[in-house]
């Protein structure tokens, strides 16, 4: 199993999405950086982890690429999205 990719916000980023993303409106970046704690400790003991530094510009692209509407669901399929690309970027250059 390969594998998770967790999107990593900036601080400076964190408004941006926080006005994208319905479900962050009310929580803190703290809050944020908690969870996303949670999760890396969830994934550390499966199947491991790779942070993924997503911009709010990139995903609002993605989002209107794909048509779809902003969620936290989404920011974690555009962060697999971001980890398949540069995976295959980075193949390419070693293959």
């Amino acid at each position: 199993m390969s594998q998770s990719a967790l999107p990593l916000i900036t601080a400076t980023d964190y408004p941006a999405f926080q006005r994208m993303i319905s479900e962050l409106r009310l929580t803190s970046y703290g809050e944020w950086l908690d969870d996303h704690g949670k999760a890396i400790a969830y994934r550390q003991t499966r199947n491991g982890f790779v942070e993924i530094p997503v911009s709010p510009k990139a995903f609002d692209q993605w989002l209107k690429q794909t048509k779809q509407d902003a969620h936290m669901e989404l920011l974690w399929a555009f962060a697999e999205d971001q980890a398949n690309t540069l995976s295959e970027f980075q193949s390419g250059i070693t293959g």
